[in-house]
């Protein structure tokens, strides 16, 4: 059984390693859709602009609201459960 739960600590150290470099990626990612947005926003103002700001309000206070929340927050999760995994593995 504790071969298993090694496996399952190393399992779950790798897939945080994974969701903090995820996020950075696409934190990273936004920042450049951002710049991107805001060079084309004064130049683009038709009708095709006013569909495109209903979808892409919403979508940018998701993403914001991940990078700020629950990405942080999921990773502080997977920290703590693999904190105290690694002490029942070492025996305290």
């Amino acid at each position: 059984m504790a071969g298993n739960m090694n496996d399952q600590y190393e399992m779950g150290m790798r897939f945080t390693k994974m969701l903090m470099d995820f996020n950075l990626s696409l934190r990273a990612s936004m920042m450049e859709l951002e710049k991107a947005h805001e060079a084309v926003s004064p130049l683009w103002q038709d009708d095709m602009r006013k569909y495109y700001d209903q979808i892409w309000g919403p979508f940018r206070q998701t993403m914001m609201h991940y990078d700020k929340v629950e990405g942080p927050s999921y990773v502080e999760f997977l920290h703590i459960k693999m904190h105290a995994t690694g002490r029942y593995l070492q025996g305290g």
